[in-house]
Formats: structure tokens, C-alpha cells, sequence
């Protein structure tokens, strides 16, 4: 790939932006790959676990100003990279039935902070820059960041961050719930470890059914999703991982699953 690394090591997926010069900034050939590379991971058994992050400095700076510029003088399709944000990358992310975590440093702005709330469990340098940045050049939100921010923050808040497009913290993303947990900036490669390291040893079905669960926890009403939930937990009680949970418990020992 030209503008992604895509490694595989044991179960762990190594997803990373690799445009270091622009900060990641996403191009059309970026989203391309890494609709691809999600591709992959639904489709690799052996995979079980996604780390998303960046090359250099910074997560991702957003979207490519320069291919703006050509979407401006009339060259390349504007629709075309948004449908492939919001549908090939956004969607299937939320889709996979593995958990992705992100690695997050420098700057996640933009198109690039929608990318960062799309994932499933985030670790920030402390040093880490976000901000929603769309209304600085003239563009309504985008990238998903007008659904997931109001589901973190009050709607004043919401409409503070992206009608500004103020830089935050990480201490400040983390007051939102835009990342998970933030550490000293040498700490950060370690941390994530820490954190795929236990999501290798979470039992994949009731992973995947999370997932499922929280995507659908808005739009459902308390019946359908009571329905739901039991519907999914009674799937999972036929996994090898559910057996291997009971037993663990019983034996009083740690569960190792597949």
C-alpha cells in the first residue's frame, strides 16, 4: 500500500496512516486503503484485535486540503470521498465485530477526530491536539463527528466545539469521552500494548454482540432492546468461550479464550 502500513502480528492487526509529512492528512488514496484494510480484518479469522494510529507525529490532521483545492477547480469527485469516509471507512468501522483501539498523538482533527470517535477504546498522549475544524473552512460537521459527539456531550457543548472549531486537550477529550484514558507521551506505545493485550484474551462472540449492542443502543426502544440484548446473549452461551468463562469461574482460575 502507498499511503498505509498493514501488519499483521499474531492476532493483532497494525493499521497506520503513513503520510507523516501532512500529518496523515486523508487523500483519496488513504481512505482507499483503509477501507481495504478493514476489509481484511473482518474477513481474517485470525485476527482478533485492530490498533489503528499514525506514522510521525500525529494521528490524522484530516482531510487533505490540496485535494479540497482540486475538488474546488473542478478535478477529482467531492462526493466520491465523502461517500468513501462515511460509508467504506465510518461504517464499516462501527460494523466490525472486532474491537479497535487507537493509538492517538499530535493532531486528530477534523475528519480525523471522526475517524478516532469511530473506534472502540482510545489511548491519547497527553501532548495530543483535537479539534472538529470543519467550520474553519466554511464545511458543515462531518466524518460522523455531528452523531458521536452529542452521544458524549451536552448539545451546547456539541455545538460549541464544531461551530468554533477551537483546539482542546486530551485532558479535555477525555472530559468529552472522545478517548479513553490519556498518558505521558513516552507511556503511550507501552499503554496501548497493555490495552490489546487484554483484548486478545476477551472471548470474541460477546465482543462482536457488545458491539452490536451499543450501535443499536439509540435507536432502539427498551423493549426492542431488552429483545435484542437476549437474543444476542443467548447466541453467545453457544460459543467455546462461553464454556471456557463457566468453567474458569467454577475452577476459580483465569479464562483463556480462543
Amino acid at each position: 500500500m502507498e499511503f498505509l502500513k498493514f501488519e499483521k502480528e499474531g492476532k493483532v492487526a497494525r493499521i497506520s496512516f503513513n503520510r507523516p509529512e501532512v500529518h496523515n492528512a486523508l487523500n483519496m488514496g488513504l481512505i482507499e486503503e483503509l477501507s481495504q484494510a478493514l476489509d481484511e480484518c473482518e474477513k481474517d479469522d485470525d485476527i482478533k484485535v485492530i490498533l489503528l494510529r499514525g506514522e510521525g507525529k500525529s494521528f490524522c490532521s484530516g482531510a487533505d486540503l490540496k485535494q479540497f483545492l482540486e475538488f474546488i477547480s473542478g478535478t477529482g469527485n467531492a462526493m466520491e470521498y465523502g461517500l468513501k469516509i462515511h460509508l467504506s471507512v465510518l461504517k464499516k468501522m462501527r460494523g466490525l465485530s472486532k474491537p479497535i483501539v487507537a493509538e492517538v498523538k499530535g493532531y486528530s482533527i477534523g475528519a480525523g477526530l471522526g475517524i478516532l470517535l469511530a473506534t472502540d477504546y482510545a489511548v491519547a498522549a497527553k501532548s495530543s491536539i483535537f479539534s472538529c475544524g470543519f467550520i474553519l473552512v466554511g464545511l458543515s460537521p462531518d466524518s460522523g463527528t455531528s452523531f458521536f459527539i452529542p452521544r458524549s456531550v451536552s448539545f451546547k457543548r456539541a455545538f460549541e466545539l464544531m461551530s468554533t472549531g477551537r483546539r482542546f486537550s486530551a485532558e479535555e477529550a477525555l472530559e468529552y469521552g472522545f478517548v479513553t484514558e490519556v498518558v505521558d507521551d513516552e507511556m503511550l506505545e507501552e499503554r496501548v500494548a497493555e490495552v490489546i493485550n487484554l483484548y486478545l484474551n476477551r472471548p470474541r462472540t460477546a465482543i462482536a454482540n457488545l458491539k452490536k449492542l451499543l450501535n443499536a443502543s439509540h435507536s432502539n426502544s427498551l423493549d426492542e432492546h431488552l429483545s435484542f440484548e437476549l437474543t444476542l446473549a443467548m447466541l453467545s452461551t453457544l460459543s467455546k468461550d462461553f464454556a471456557e468463562g463457566v468453567r474458569a469461574g467454577l475452577e476459580k482460575r483465569e479464562p483463556v479464550f480462543d
